[in-house]
This record gives structure tokens, C-alpha cells and sequence, in this order.
């Protein structure tokens, strides 16, 4: 292959993740030093040589872009395709082959394959096709963000549409225009319901006239929409006695009907017709609350006696936690996130601040990761993994999320990167057999290291089975024995080669570690 100067797009500002995957390493390797890829917005993440492993890979690196071969052991490049798009992630694929049929090309094509390119291949040829991608993931991100403003827009305007139609036509008597005299909301939400399929919808009729006659039969006046996959139910001239008594049998209603536990949300009571959009957007908040915290019915008054400053006592935990790690985190910091989410449930911590203290722990683990270990954006961009958490809608998603997360970023280490810790070892051991001709202090390694002379002692002991000084006379003997082997200087030429200044206290050493005097081992050990 040869160097490329094509370059690609400039101005999107993410790094895009790249997988290659093919069963000969050699072409592995040299796609992977083909092109200065960071010049073309590209990261490579991974490599796997069969379509089990690269399934595996893609499941947890979660690429942007795969750029694998067709013909491989265990999975075919087509079947990866197909595997991938059942985890419904925006993976894009590239395909190479050696064969240059147009049934395996018209497959691909089939599978939404960006390219099929057939070897061998031109370096202009693969970065062509990565360009592709990225104009395919780019367009893809634009449409998911169109939809997403398109369906909020179309919220906001069923939302006033209801709150205008009951504005202008309930609450206004057409005589003399007298007010109700006071009113509140119960929004319902049904988790897992099928919004979208039709023999669901016709029970979802049927379950809204069976709540429209239980609060006629009460004597209650109501409007009952769906907005937003919400039961939206309005009460006039109600209290919150009633919203307490009839809660239950609402509940109870919705289950006999299609078999799902509702959440309630049940805004305050409010008298001024201005008050009715603050009463509709409490009772979203409270159904919103109640099922991050999945409990069955909360009231927004409720919601008023969050424990805020726990918010903040616990985020400043978390920081101390991490201030202090030591090399067992990875082994206790799921005993640490199991006690922070228990106190974040009894809190009651709106999810907005539940959300903030677990992005904490994220944070404070990958600068752990990014200091302890040889390895930078092991998460990717830190406001993507926001975003991503920011779309969880309950305490026990966060909780399991978090979990995964640290899990997946734990095997990785575990797989692919030697820790700090164990190159630091590395680079002391290294620094000892250079300077141990000198007078080496422990303070003084603390400082050449940036640890703390008791951690550094506990941690290189722990590594190496001795501790520094046992290491450091260990080498200043094996140096001396060697000299007194291979060279006519005198032993008191010796002790100061090898880092002592007192002959006697060299000779004390030597005999307490080798067992004999120094000038005996020469004896025994010289060459004759």
C-alpha cells in the first residue's frame, strides 16, 4: 500500500472509532500503519482476526466504523453485519475481500454496507470509503437529532393545544363568567406499555372510558387526553383528599385492564386558571420522580423536601474517595457506588442530581484510569457518556449502567495495558540499578516519583517480595561479588564502588547476607 495525502473532512469534532478485522494479522497491521489516522478524525479502537471476536469487540468498544474482511473464520463479514445491526447500534461497515463476485458485493450493498472494496487496496481507496462513512454516521446523527426536535416540538404542541382547548372552553362559563374554583393534575405513565401497536391502542380506549365512569361515579369532573405517552387526567373543583383516595383504585383500574403497574404523578391544588401550566409541569415532574426512584405514586409536594445538601455532602465524598484511592480501588469501588445509590434512594435526590452524583463517579474514575493506568479516553468524549447517561430514566438503570460501565473498563485494563503502579516498579527498579553507586533516601524517591515514601515502600514490597532496601543491598552485593570476581581492586575500592562509605559496615552487610567475609568469597571465587 501506499501513503495517502487525501485527507478527510475537516471540522467535525469527534474522533470516530475504527475496528479492523480480518484473520491475517500482516494485513491488519499494515492497515493499521497505512495513514497517520488521527490527521483523518480516526481512532482505531481494536482489531480481531475471526467474527466471534470481532462481535465481541464491537459489543464492547461499540466502534464507529468496521472495516472487515469477508471471509473469515467462525463469522463471515456478511453474518457480522447482521449480528451487529440485532444490537441496534449506529455501526457502519466497510468490507474487503479478495474476491471480486458480484453476488458478495451485491449483499453487502443489501446489508447497507458503505463499500466493498476487493483487495488488493490503495490506501486513496480505503480513506475514500472512511470518508464515506463519516458523511454516513454525520448524516445519521443529524437525523436522529431532527427527529428528536421534531417530536418534542410536536409535544409541546399537543400540549398546549389541550391546555388552550381547556382554558378556552371548561373553564370559562359561557354566562357569567365564573371560574372553577379550584384544580390539579394526575399524570399516569406505563412503562414498557406498546404505545404503538393497534390492538393496544383499542385497549387503551377502553381503559380511558372505564377511568372517565369511575370519576363520574364519584362525582368528580375531569378531562382525561394522552399526551406524550402519558395519561393526562385534569380535576375541577378537586382536593388533595380526593387525588389520596381514588389514586389506588386508578392504579388498580389500569392493571385489570392491561396488566401494567402505573406511576403516578399528582401536582399541588391550585385555584388561578394562570396557575395551570405550573400544575401540569408538577405533575410531570412528580411521574417523572416516581419512576427514577420507582415509586408507584408521588405527589410534587413531596418533592419539596428533597435533601439537597446530601446531594452535595455526597458528591464531596466522592471526591475524597477518589483523593485517596489506593491500588484495591477497582476491588472496592462497587462496595462504595452500592452504599452511594442506597443513600441516593432514601434521599429522595431529584434525578437530575442523582444523574450529576453518578457522572461524578464516572469522572473521578477515568482520571483514576487516565492516572493510574497507561491509557487515555477509555470512555471516549467525556459529553457523550453524559448524554448517554442523561437518557436513563430510573435510579436502577443509572445503578446498572454505572456497573457495566466500570466493568467493561475494568476488563479492558485487566486485558490490554500493563497499570501505572507496575511500570512504576519498573522505572524504580530501573532508577536503583543505575544510582546504586549512591546514597539513595527513601524521602527522595517519594519526591522523584510523586508518592508518598510509606505508599512507594507498601507498594514495592508488595510487587517485588522485598522491600527497597533489601532490593538496594541485594544490588549493590550482586555489583560487588562481581567486581570481587572480575577485577584487582581493593575491597575498600569495592565498598565505595558500590555505595558504601564504611568498609566495616560493607563488610557487616556482605557477611550477613552472603554469609561470608568479603575477602574469602574472592578467595573462593577467583580465577586461577
Amino acid at each position: 500500500m501506499m501513503e495517502s495525502s487525501m485527507t478527510i473532512i475537516k471540522g467535525f469534532s469527534n474522533m470516530y472509532k475504527l475496528l479492523i478485522v480480518d484473520d491475517e494479522k500482516i494485513v491488519i497491521e499494515g492497515l493499521k500503519s497505512a495513514t497517520n489516522w488521527k490527521e483523518h478524525n480516526i481512532e482505531i479502537v481494536g482489531s480481531a482476526s475471526d467474527g466471534e471476536e470481532a462481535l465481541k469487540e464491537i459489543m464492547n468498544r461499540q466502534p464507529d466504523i468496521v472495516l472487515a474482511d469477508i471471509r473469515m473464520p467462525k463469522m463471515n463479514g456478511l453474518d457480522l453485519i447482521k449480528e451487529t445491526k440485532n444490537l441496534n447500534l449506529e455501526t457502519v461497515f466497510i468490507i474487503i475481500s479478495g474476491y471480486s463476485k458480484f453476488d458478495y458485493a451485491k449483499r453487502a450493498i443489501q446489508l447497507e454496507a458503505i463499500d466493498y472494496l476487493v483487495k488488493p487496496i490503495e490506501v486513496d481507496e480505503i480513506i475514500g470509503s472512511i470518508k464515506n462513512a463519516i458523511l454516513k454516521l454525520e448524516k445519521m446523527k443529524n437525523e436522529k437529532q431532527t427527529n428528536e426536535w421534531i417530536n418534542e416540538y410536536q409535544v409541546a404542541l399537543e400540549e398546549k393545544r389541550v391546555l388552550d382547548y381547556i382554558l378556552g372552553h371548561r373553564f370559562v362559563d359561557p354566562e357569567n363568567d365564573q371560574r372553577v374554583k379550584t384544580f390539579s393534575f394526575l399524570n399516569i405513565g406505563l412503562k414498557g406499555y406498546a404505545w404503538e401497536d393497534s390492538k393496544e391502542t383499542e385497549k387503551l380506549q377502553v381503559l380511558l372510558g372505564h377511568l372517565k365512569n369511575l370519576l363520574e361515579n364519584r362525582g368528580i369532573e375531569s378531562f382525561i387526553y394522552t399526551i406524550d405517552r402519558q395519561i393526562v387526567i385534569m380535576f375541577s373543583n378537586s382536593s388533595l383528599d380526593i387525588g389520596n383516595v381514588l389514586v389506588q383504585d386508578l392504579v388498580s383500574l389500569i392493571f385489570r385492564d392491561i396488566k401494567i403497574r402505573p406511576n403516578v404523578g399528582i401536582s399541588n391544588v391550585y385555584e388561578s386558571i394562570s396557575e395551570i401550566k405550573k400544575a401540569y409541569t408538577e405533575a410531570k415532574e412528580a411521574l417523572k420522580n416516581g419512576i427514577f426512584r420507582n415509586i408507584q405514586v408521588t405527589f410534587y409536594f413531596d418533592l419539596e423536601t428533597y435533601n439537597h445538601s446530601f446531594g452535595n455532602s455526597i458528591i464531596e465524598e466522592i471526591n475524597q474517595f477518589f483523593k485517596e484511592s489506593s491500588p484495591d480501588l477497582l476491588c472496592i469501588i462497587n462496595l462504595f457506588m452500592e452504599r452511594v445509590f442506597l443513600e441516593c434512594k432514601k434521599s429522595n435526590l431529584s434525578p437530575e442530581k442523582s444523574k450529576y452524583v453518578c457522572f461524578k463517579i464516572v469522572n473521578h474514575f477515568l482520571e483514576y484510569i487516565e492516572r493510574e493506568y497507561e491509557v487515555k479516553n477509555i470512555g471516549g468524549e467525556r459529553y457523550l457518556l453524559y448524554e448517554e447517561l442523561n437518557l436513563l430514566q430510573s435510579l436502577e438503570e443509572i445503578r446498572v449502567w454505572l456497573e457495566q460501565f466500570i466493568a467493561k473498563s475494568t476488563v479492558f485494563l485487566n486485558e490490554n495495558h500493563v497499570s501505572y503502579n507496575e511500570k512504576l516498579i519498573i522505572d524504580l527498579k530501573s532508577f536503583i540499578n543505575t544510582n546504586y553507586k549512591e546514597p539513595i533516601v527513601l524521602d527522595d524517591l517519594g519526591k522523584l516519583f510523586h508518592k508518598n515514601p510509606a505508599y512507594l515502600c507498601s507498594l514495592f514490597s508488595k510487587a517485588v517480595g522485598n522491600t527497597i532496601f533489601e532490593y538496594i543491598t541485594n544490588v549493590r552485593l550482586n555489583n560487588a561479588k562481581k567486581l570481587l570476581r572480575t577485577s584487582n581492586l581493593k575491597v575498600s575500592e569495592i565498598c565505595k564502588q558500590v555505595g558504601y562509605e564504611n568498609q566495616k559496615y560493607f563488610h557487616q552487610v556482605f557477611k550477613k547476607n552472603i554469609g561470608i567475609t568479603p575477602g574469602l568469597y574472592r578467595s573462593q571465587h577467583i580465577i586461577k
